[in-house]
């Protein structure tokens, strides 16, 4: 692993202490009444996994949360989509079967996975032949053995997500947050930001733990 590729890990690890969602409160939100919830399968590509992962950062802090093979039977056995779930009287049912007090829906707006292309800088060209570059952070991986002409470029894995607590009594959207995030993988950029988003929420919903 190149000096380079060290120092983009440990500025991603540093980005990451400092990065902090857009967030929009309900100013007439109570949350103190939001005892259990459950997060629905986020839309766009990726959305089964970003909506495990922010389910895993819920449990980390302290949340309540419905397993997510046991909201999928529900929905299934009532014939409920995600996207139905925006109905106030689809989110009531659903806090009615699940036990639950709100909802957490979503969606991936963006997911770019890494990628590596070969730079070919051969003095027989005028200019240097290279894919067109996709994803966040572009660095160089160094020279590649045996070919003195060309070079090794990456770069990190993007994800944008949006998210929305709604309350299933009222239908009402009691906080929301988005973010765009950088990571070595696309995992580990969409878990930054669920781990964001939750710790956003520590300081105003009181069933939570902040760690």
């Amino acid at each position: 692993m190149s000096a380079r590729h060290n120092f983009l890990i440990a500025a991603l690890f540093l980005f990451s202490a400092c990065a902090a969602p857009r967030t929009a409160v309900n100013p007439r939100a109570d949350f103190s009444a939001i005892k259990r919830v459950a997060v629905l399968t986020f839309g766009g590509s990726g959305g089964e996994l970003a909506s495990d992962l922010l389910t895993q950062s819920l449990l980390a802090h302290g949340a309540d949360v419905v397993e997510r093979s046991q909201l999928g039977a529900v929905m299934r056995e009532q014939s409920l989509s995600s996207s139905s779930s925006f109905d106030p009287a689809t989110a009531r049912q659903l806090g009615k079967l699940l036990g639950v007090d709100a909802l957490f829906v979503g969606s991936v707006a963006a997911s770019t996975p890494p990628s590596t292309y070969l730079v070919n800088t051969s003095n027989q060209t005028l200019i240097a032949s290279v894919t067109q570059l996709n994803g966040g952070s572009v660095y160089s991986d160094g020279s590649l053995l045996g070919m003195p002409n060309s070079q090794l470029v990456s770069t990190t894995a993007e994800v944008s997500l949006v998210t929305r607590m709604v309350d299933v009594q009222t239908g009402s959207i009691l906080w929301s947050a988005s973010m765009s995030y950088d990571g070595l993988d696309v995992q580990t950029a969409m878990s930054g930001i669920t781990d964001a988003f939750v710790t956003s929420l520590d300081p105003i919903w009181p069933a939570l733990r902040p760690r």
